[in-house]
């Protein structure tokens, strides 16, 4: 008989220390196993499993602590479900779909716990019952801003509970509808007009806010003529022979109705007749370089506004400082009073490159505008 070689003896070795090892690795999995430390069994299969592939009781092993580790998870929701400890539970179900979806890519088919959907939908149902309730008690008692927190909730565990959105709606909607209400008992109608379109925008149909809406908006409304003051005086010195007198004043003029309309104000009815122009040149030949309310108010009344807005510079200069100066005042034409008075200052640290009367004009009537935009003649 042939005696082995000393290659093959070392072979024979190699194998038998490689059976040592798989066999000593499957034992410490079934010693993990049958401790309950699923997680650490599954791994010590896997390896086990990658390094053999063919190896039969590995991945048997692998299917088992998936399995049981899967069944743990899955239990574990359902006694939150049961004692309606939501969160968890909703956690501990995630937690199952997630394993179960990636033992599903490592090639284990596992059984999922047919009541488990069951015991969920049940639990979001009492929940969403209890939460229900809770809200149409806040709603009732005037809680508006808890009841839409509450029916908010219901819609999270239902999103198609029609119930709970309307539910949320009446707690957004009723609120605005009483500060109308209140804005209407105290006169403040441009605060109701506002309140009410909240409401309207939502529905149309809520109550009475449509007309409510309409009265306030009525009661708010004024009509505004824009008039430029023209005072060439003192621009003199600075533009020479650059610019012809009331240039400037006649570009804001444009820019300050456009800025005005482009608010989109349904209580602001800005005046705009086909002879304005010839009405401010009229302004322009008359006042002489002074700014008379009186003049301005009358002009006014001619335009058939109720409000003027009159606007004039004071300082300007496109070339050397690059700044612009207006002073603006809202007469009431009836009346020769000043409503609101201010000054608007535009400079040359907030112009960019490029047209420098063009953006001038364009800020300090933006500007105006915004101005125009917060007044309230009727406010008290």
């Amino acid at each position: 008989m042939t005696r082995p070689t000393a290659l093959a003896c070392l072979t024979s070795t190699l194998l038998l220390g490689g059976c040592v090892s798989v066999s000593n690795q499957l034992a410490d999995a079934r010693t993990y196993e049958q401790e309950g430390m699923l997680r650490e069994a599954h791994a010590r299969y896997s390896e086990v499993y990658e390094r053999r592939h063919r190896n039969v009781e590995a991945h048997i092993g692998m299917q088992r602590t998936a399995q049981a580790w899967l069944d743990r998870l899955e239990s574990e929701a359902s006694g939150h479900y049961l004692s309606g400890t939501l969160d968890r539970a909703d956690k501990a179900y995630a937690d199952a779909d997630q394993y179960a979806a990636r033992m599903q890519r490592e090639g284990l088919s596992l059984v999922r716990d047919p009541l488990l959907p069951v015991r969920r939908r049940e639990a979001r149902q009492q929940s969403a019952d209890a939460l229900y309730e809770q809200a149409e008690t806040a709603f009732r008692t005037d809680r508006f801003g808890e009841a839409e927190q509450l029916a908010a909730q219901v819609l999270r565990l239902q999103p198609d509970r029609r119930e709970a959105e309307h539910l949320r709606k009446l707690a957004q909607l009723e609120p605005r509808y009483r500060e109308g209400l209140r804005a209407e008992e105290l006169g403040l109608w441009r605060d109701a007009y506002h309140r009410y379109k909240q409401v309207t925008d939502r529905d149309p149909a809520y109550r009475e806010a449509w007309t409510r809406m309409e009265h306030a908006r009525l009661q708010a409304s004024y009509s505004l003529a824009y008039v430029p003051v023209f005072d060439t005086t003192p621009y003199s010195d600075l533009w020479g022979t650059r610019l012809q007198p009331g240039a400037a004043e006649m570009a804001l003029a444009g820019a300050v109705r456009q800025a005005i309309v482009d608010l989109d104000d349904p209580l602001i009815m800005l005046i705009d007749r086909e002879n304005t122009e010839q009405l401010l040149a009229e302004q322009q030949r008359t006042m002489n370089g002074t700014f008379d309310d009186a003049h301005v108010a009358e002009a006014g009344k001619l335009m058939g506004a109720r409000y003027v807005l009159a606007c004039r510079m004071t300082r300007y200069d496109e070339v050397l400082t690059r700044q612009a100066e207006v002073q603006l005042q809202v007469i009431d034409a009836e009346t020769g009073r000043i409503q609101l008075a201010e000054t608007i200052r535009v400079t040359r640290h907030e112009l960019d490159k490029g047209n420098t009367r063009a953006q001038l004009v364009d800020l300090a009537a933006k500007r105006i505008a915004a101005r125009i935009a917060g007044f309230d003649p009727y406010a008290k």
